[in-house]
């Protein structure tokens, strides 16, 4: 098997290198008759022998659609091997020419004669004249090609056309826009931050789901936040405070910016730590606000977003520990920075 593969490789380089003008040159064609001997003993195969021809002509030369016949036998001469052949005349009528290779050691090295034996006998330079003898020239190939396939538009009758005149509108816009996924499914996890709106600033991480569309983009959040300065009011009240935020997003879209509203429900939480009551210090807030969103491609599938938010409660939340004056008031609005891995899911 790797010989013949070997000798396939060598047929397909002599073809590749050689001149252009050898495919314009005339070609003869005949039918291989071969017969190895018995054990074979290492000889090539007919197919294997029919390649060698190939290599020694330039061109698939033995072909099984032809009347000519070359038929080659080999002999083993005590550890030797020869070869004797018969083919066609050059002459048409003429006796058949027969013919004996000298002994080689192996049967692999006497097939290299036998092809170099049969190019002499009935190759271009035994002709004498341009064209070769008629009995022997080869019949033309057929080349089958693949038919051009061309895109073809649909249209409907204009009878139809009339009636639904939509429909070929749709057909249309749809052609020019087929490039571009109708929706984009994009979720993202990161990090932010809060510096205004709480005790202290706050740091946390948000999560989000959503979908994007050519102009269109629509979110769902949840943001969680801590405090982690211990310090609450103007006497600096020992505690942390938390937030938790969910929020929807419907947002105009474009390639790098995002310009969305934003409505939040959150419930903010404090802890000062055993040992102190808390009087309404926990509140629940509905906001109301805006957000622009910032994204960079990093791949087909990942971007990195960054945002600022700045929302507006409906409510204050007040912290009470002794008697009727809070001790700290939450204002009304709240702003929060952060930057989001994102990934899109879409195919």
């Amino acid at each position: 098997m790797l010989r013949r593969l070997a000798s396939l490789a060598a047929v397909l380089c002599a073809f590749t290198l050689a001149p252009p003008a050898l495919a314009a040159k005339p070609k003869i064609a005949f039918r291989l008759e071969y017969a190895p001997p018995t054990p074979a003993e290492d000889c090539p195969d007919a197919e294997e022998l029919a390649f060698m021809l190939a290599g020694e002509f330039g061109y698939m030369v033995v072909r099984t659609d032809v009347s000519p016949v070359v038929r080659v036998e080999v002999h083993s001469v005590r550890r030797s091997f020869e070869a004797e052949l018969w083919g066609p005349a050059l002459e048409d009528g003429a006796e058949a020419w027969h013919g004996k290779t000298d002994t080689q050691g192996t049967c692999r090295e006497l097939a290299y004669d036998i092809a170099s034996l049969v190019r002499a006998r009935l190759g271009p330079g035994a002709w004498g004249r341009e064209a070769p003898p008629a009995h022997l020239a080869a019949p033309p190939e057929v080349e089958v090609q693949r038919p051009e396939l061309h895109p073809v538009a649909l249209r409907l009758p204009e009878s139809l056309a009339l009636l639904v005149p939509w429909t070929s509108a749709f057909v249309e816009s749809s052609t020019s826009n087929a490039e571009e996924a109708p929706v984009q499914v994009e979720a993202g996890l990161g990090a932010a931050v809060s510096p205004y709106g709480l005790p202290s600033v706050a740091v946390g991480g948000n999560g989000f789901l959503g979908v994007r569309w050519r102009r269109f983009a629509g979110f769902a959040e949840v943001r969680g936040l801590i405090t982690p300065a211990s310090g609450i009011g103007e006497r600096q009240i020992p505690g942390r405070a938390t937030t938790w935020t969910g929020s929807a997003l419907p947002c105009f879209a474009t390639k790098h910016v995002d310009a969305c509203a934003v409505v939040s429900l959150s419930q903010l939480q404090i802890d000062l730590g055993p040992g102190r009551a808390v009087t309404g210090s926990d509140g629940f807030s509905v906001g109301f606000g805006g957000r622009i969103n910032g994204h960079i491609s990093l791949s087909d599938r990942f971007s990195l977003l960054g945002y600022a938010d700045i929302n507006m409660q409906l409510r204050s939340i007040a912290l009470v520990l002794d008697g009727t004056v809070p001790d700290w008031r939450s204002p009304l609005l709240r702003i929060t920075l952060g930057v989001a891995l994102t990934a899109n899911f879409s195919d």
